[in-house]
């Protein structure tokens, strides 16, 4: 036995939702001391998962020390112009309803600054440390969570609940910070998604007319005027937007543009907008894969991109040059899906959070002259301690058009194949698969530990490979993609790595729509795990929140027949489908709505095969109960042990 595994356990579900992660870092005016959010993976109690603030040193060995705790989430911490204050969100007097809060830096009782009815989601400070501005959103609104659930209000259970187009929108603020006053400066006809602003007369927004989750989709770059409350649109992208930063002298402002399946899921182009001019230009076009920019100084940005199954970043130069510092299988950013670093206020200290396959996230400063991470935290140690992982590594085969498809392979430590293999398909399908420490659902370090080969593959569609790349899905979606999944099956039984009686696949979001298509497509699957499906585009595009979605990735429209919304549709084909399908739903989701579960088991049920539908009250797109994220974690892996084992 291999010496660095003997003795050693499996990690288990409950310590891998004991996973904390650095989030939200915001450096302090003279760059000495580094704020962040430490985000829970779950909540034990509710389904709002919790969060407290730290503040650490940044030389080396500085120990984080907490300045906040408690069973609420305290968020997204800013620096007064003078160091002195911490302003953050926080949702402890209502759950899941955040409010701007202030704190003394050294520690001691936060204050609340403003009684909002909506949600507040971002907060920033005036030059003069006066005032406060906060985005809040509307009750009813789109939630931008994992959850994707309604966002809560000062009213957390309306009854009844009264909808009408264009209601709840997102709403700007500006509240003295001494008398709590408060006043709506926000265009009055507009959404804003995101802001930034220098503290005193610029400010520059993400904004859209339809105030709804699909908004987003097609918003725009504008400059606000926060006394007349107008918006000047200074750049209309071709495709999504997202990462809005001003540079420091306050002249430009650099966004993301690309093609996106999902808010929060886009990675493409950096853009520069000339304010002075309204000039824009992209002096780097081949770069194609970045998650943010953000500046070092006036004339200069870090960057940070995915890369196929790693990430990379390095610097950028208006004139257009690029110096790439450093590139590995692991991911730098506080949320897996968009790379991202922080830059300090000498613009050379780089600051991420960073994780692996094995290696929990933690917060880490890039080391310049060694090109690589030093790893500052040990939230998470107790986690890996004594536990062996699954190993890992990218594979790669031939798709259709001679086009390479890359897949990270998880398989137990140390042992060779045939294995019985479980596909996990990823959501968006702008995602992808990378070197993250503890996946998505399904959960492929607890798969592979328990004796499965789990292949998750990167098809057409998937972020890290450029515009072209993710892009090929549009109005083929469960065809180009899924036939890139099924060349990896037969490339990995080819291999000898999987044994091809024994196949299951599963997947969340635009997976769960790939787990409930495939089985209509092919028997090869002897077991299916759908979680938070589209099953019925043409439902779908009339119950959820972001239809946008599937007019961007489907010809035709939702009433024509003869369009892609009923071929394209997993309940269309169900009825060849005999293989058994385990459905896991969240009640509340209003990215796919329970009634798109619900479709897809009645299709399956009327078949006479083998279906069951599970859901999990208070939930939205993901489990965030901690009783939930284990029943779907133990379920998925009790359906796969019954049907694949032998």
């Amino acid at each position: 036995m291999d010496p660095e595994v003997e003795g050693r356990e499996p990690p288990t579900a409950e310590l891998l939702l004991d996973v904390r992660t650095p989030a939200e870092l915001a450096l302090s005016p003279d760059g000495t001391l580094l704020a962040f959010s430490l985000h829970a993976t779950v909540a034990d109690v509710g389904s709002y998962v919790p969060a407290d603030l730290y503040v650490s040193g940044t030389e080396p060995g500085a120990e984080p020390a907490a300045l906040t705790s408690g069973a609420w989430a305290d968020t997204a911490p800013a620096w007064s112009p003078d160091g002195g204050t911490i302003a953050f969100l926080s949702d402890r007097i209502t759950p899941g309803h955040q409010l701007p809060y202030t704190v003394a830096a050294g520690g001691g009782e936060a204050r609340v600054t403003a009684a909002l009815s909506g949600s507040a989601e971002s907060v920033a400070w005036s030059a003069d440390g006066a005032r406060l501005l906060v985005s809040a959103a509307d009750p009813g609104s789109y939630g931008l969570d994992w959850g994707q659930r309604a966002v809560r209000g000062a009213d957390p259970d309306p009854d009844p609940i009264v909808r009408r187009p264009g209601d709840a929108r997102r709403r700007l603020f500006l509240i003295d910070v001494t008398t709590g006053e408060t006043h709506e400066v926000g265009p009055p006809e507009l959404s804003v998604w995101e802001v930034d602003w220098d503290g005193a007369g610029t400010i520059v927004a993400i904004v859209a007319t339809d105030h709804s989750g699909s908004g987003w989709y097609q918003s725009v770059v504008a400059g606000l005027d926060l006394d007349a409350r107008t918006a000047t649109t200074l750049y209309e992208p071709a495709w999504q937007i997202e990462g809005l930063s001003l540079s420091p002298d306050g002249r430009r402002v650099v966004v993301t543009e690309g093609y996106a399946s999902d808010h929060g899921l886009l990675g493409g182009n950096l853009v520069v907008v000339d304010l002075d001019t309204g000039a824009s230009h992209d002096p780097w076009p081949d770069l194609q894969t970045v998650g943010r920019g953000s500046w070092c100084d006036d004339g200069c940005l870090w960057y940070a991109r995915t890369d196929g199954t790693g990430n990379a970043c390095g610097r950028l130069w208006l004139d257009g040059r690029q110096e790439e510092r450093w590139r590995d299988d692991a991911f730098i950013g506080d949320a897996i899906t968009t790379p991202a670093c922080e830059v300090g206020v000498d613009g050379t200290d780089i600051w991420a959070t960073h994780q692996a396959h094995g290696l929990p996230p933690e917060l880490a400063r890039f080391d310049h002259a060694s090109g690589s991470w030093g790893r500052l935290t040990s939230f998470n140690d107790r986690i890996v301690e004594g536990r062996v992982f699954p190993d890992a590594r990218t594979i790669r085969w031939t798709g259709e058009g001679g086009v390479e498809i890359e897949a990270v392979l998880m398989t137990p430590r140390g042992a060779n194949g045939p294995f019985p293999t479980i596909v996990c398909v990823h959501g968006g399908p702008t995602w992808n698969w990378g070197a993250y420490f503890s996946d998505s659902e399904p959960n492929a370090v607890l798969l592979a530990s328990a004796g499965y080969a789990c292949l998750m593959p990167n098809p057409r569609g998937s972020q890290g490979r450029g515009h072209a790349f993710a892009q090929a899905v549009i109005s083929d979606g469960g065809g180009i993609d899924y036939r890139d999944i099924m060349a990896g099956v037969d490339f990995c039984i080819a291999e000898g790595i999987t044994d091809p009686d024994r196949l299951g696949i599963a997947g969340l979001s635009y997976g769960g729509y790939m787990a409930g298509w495939a089985i209509g497509q092919t028997d090869r699957f002897r077991a299916s795990v759908a979680m938070s499906v589209v099953a019925n585009y043409v439902s779908f595009h009339l119950t959820s929140e972001v239809w946008w979605y599937d007019q961007a990735i489907l010809d035709g429209r939702w009433h024509d027949p003869a369009s892609q919304y009923a071929d394209r549709s997993p309940v269309t084909h169900a009825h060849r489908a005999t293989t058994p399908t385990l459905i896991l739903q969240g009640e509340v989701d209003r990215c796919t709505p329970v009634s798109q579960a619900e479709e897809l088991f009645n299709a399956i049920a009327e078949t006479g095969s083998e279906v069951e539908l599970v859901v999990y009250p208070r939930e939205g797109h993901v489990p965030l109960e901690r009783a939930h994220a284990l029943d779907a974690i133990r379920r998925t892996q009790a359906w796969f042990d019954r049907h694949l084992s032998g």
